[in-house]
């Protein structure tokens, strides 16, 4: 039980022989009953504050099995997609085992026609590049072929092999200028001039030309560019 006291009002003294009064406010309540009211209201407090905390961690384990079900499903999506896409490669593997073989072959190819010479383009080089009124008469050529070819090729420009032409021009300067054109033909280098003979129609010649590493290059090489493309006007022969 508590008691309080209330100060007076006024404090003149009380006129004549009235009886002053002293105001006073009492708690008639025990304090087990106000310890008690007390202790209600912080066990409410205590069982609203696990109440939010359960709920915030009902709330976190449905979100986690939401997201864990998403993933399963997306997984179990793309492992039947895979077994799918499997299947689909599995109906292709002969195809796939034959363009195996083709690319095998194609570098066995590569690698066996390295030291190929294409003697089509190498006697076109030779007629484009002779000016008008050289005629060629006859056009003999030995290379190195095999993998030592292949192995020069790789190294870079180098003498291959040589080719010796015979042939007729109307005189000596376009035999020369001839001569001039070859020694920048690619795939060819050092035209050299063996004979050179006058007689009442022109001249007659003798010429011998290196052929170089970067002529060779066959038909499964790859794109290659021709020999020696020479952009001039192709002679009367």
């Amino acid at each position: 039980m508590a008691t309080t006291m209330i100060p007076p009002v006024s404090t003149s003294p009380p006129s004549g022989g009235a009886v002053r009064f002293v105001p006073i406010r009492a708690n008639l309540l025990p304090d087990e009953i106000i310890s008690g009211r007390q202790t209600v209201v912080v066990r409410k407090q205590v069982v609203l504050g696990l109440t939010v905390l359960v709920a915030l961690l009902v709330a976190w384990y449905a979100a986690s099995w939401w997201q864990t079900s998403k993933s399963n499903s997306a997984l179990a999506s793309a492992q039947r997609q895979g077994a799918a896409y499997q299947s689909q490669q599995n109906q292709f593997g002969p195809l796939v085992r034959a363009q195996s073989d083709v690319h095998t072959i194609q570098s066995q190819l590569q690698t066996l026609m390295a030291g190929d010479l294409n003697w089509k383009r190498l006697l076109t080089t030779l007629r484009q590049a002779a000016p008008a009124g050289v005629v060629l008469d006859s056009v003999s050529a030995s290379t190195t072929t095999g993998a030592a070819t292949a192995t020069v090729a790789a190294a870079g420009p180098a003498a291959s092999g040589q080719v010796t032409l015979s042939g007729s021009a109307p005189d000596k300067r376009t035999v020369a200028a001839y001569s001039d054109r070859l020694a920048v033909a690619k795939g060819l280098a050092t035209p050299l001039i063996s004979s050179v003979t006058t007689d009442p129609a022109g001249v007659t010649f003798t010429m011998s030309v290196v052929i170089t590493s970067e002529a060779f290059g066959g038909r499964y090489s790859g794109p290659l560019t021709p020999i020696g493309s020479v952009p001039v006007t192709t002679g009367g022969h």
